[in-house]
């Protein structure tokens, strides 16, 4: 078994959210990233990525068990936040910009968005929900192995919640929910150890990643609903906008979430293996260049 060698300071993420018991938690984060020389690729994703494991084997069950349903509430609307922003974000790109975003009890959302009308412009933030969610997620899950990606990536989220509900959000119900939901990730990432910590991010990070499979009866839907009434889906809009049908724009962003999702799967950044790595170059670079003792002359 093999230690990886690591400033003890730089165990949390900050140092202050580790609380009193500071060491403790820092060598259950040490062990979390510790792997053995033979192991393979599979040992070693399970033994660096429980949280994540552990989030989606939770949110298979949770969609599956009806009674326990609810519980993926918040994460639901937490989604339908991402996918509606991604819209937004498009708009912004693309010239134009935000009007409102509107988010409903029954998770699902819209987005009041203005571009110069042209049918490139309208295609594009169309395509943006689910693209933009399953992007987000590929992010997040390439970060969740990072010292300080969970704790940035939670606070961050936290604070676009809340910037969003200052400047584009304009139903009741969300500027309850999203602040509400805000405060509290906020609170987690500045109070939460880094290992339990962890399990949030890498349930968010499921969360996003699997939006399309979640929503695939939607996805593939002949309608949407926004707010229990009939609605157009976006895929039928960009099927108007860009051409082809709307079948084969859902088949297009299913295959893209899945492929963003085992991006981030597979080619997660590990900054522990990169720090060590770093200082072991440092360390034998000093080696190399201190003078033998028999080179050093004697008066």
């Amino acid at each position: 078994m093999v230690v990886l060698q690591i400033d003890s300071d730089e165990l949390c993420s900050p140092p202050e959210v580790c609380g009193p018991d500071a060491e403790d938690s820092k060598q259950r984060h040490l062990l979390a990233h510790t792997t053995g020389d033979n192991d393979t690729r599979m040992q070693q994703f399970l033994k660096r990525d429980k949280p994540l494991l552990a989030a989606i084997v939770a949110m298979v069950l949770l969609m599956n068990i009806p009674r326990l349903g609810h519980m993926l509430y918040p994460f639901q609307i937490f989604s339908t936040w991402i996918h509606e922003s991604s819209h937004g974000a498009a708009a912004i790109l693309a010239g134009g910009g935000i009007s409102k975003l509107l988010i409903y009890p029954d998770t699902s959302g819209l987005a009041w968005t203005f571009t110069d009308g042209s049918n490139w412009s309208r295609g594009f933030v169309a395509s943006a929900g689910y693209g933009g969610t399953a992007v987000l997620g590929m992010v997040l899950l390439l970060f969740r192995r990072t010292h300080r990606g969970p704790t940035v990536g939670i606070i961050g989220i936290g604070c676009l919640m809340l910037f969003s509900c200052l400047l584009y959000v304009r139903n009741t119900f969300a500027l309850i929910m999203l602040p509400i939901m805000a405060i509290v990730f906020i609170l987690c990432a500045w109070k939460l150890k880094a290992k339990d910590l962890t399990y949030l991010y890498s349930f968010l990070a499921a969360t996003c990643s699997f939006n399309a499979v979640d929503n695939i009866s939607e996805l593939y839907g002949p309608v949407g609903y926004v707010n229990g009434q009939e609605s157009t889906s976006d895929a039928h809009s960009v099927a108007e906008y860009w051409g082809g049908t709307y079948v084969m724009w859902a088949t297009i962003w299913l295959i893209f979430a899945l492929v963003c999702s085992a991006v981030g799967l597979l080619f997660a950044f590990d900054g522990h293996t990169l720090k060590q790595e770093q200082k072991q170059q440092q360390h034998g670079g000093q080696k190399a260049s201190a003078p033998a003792a028999s080179d050093i002359e004697m008066p």
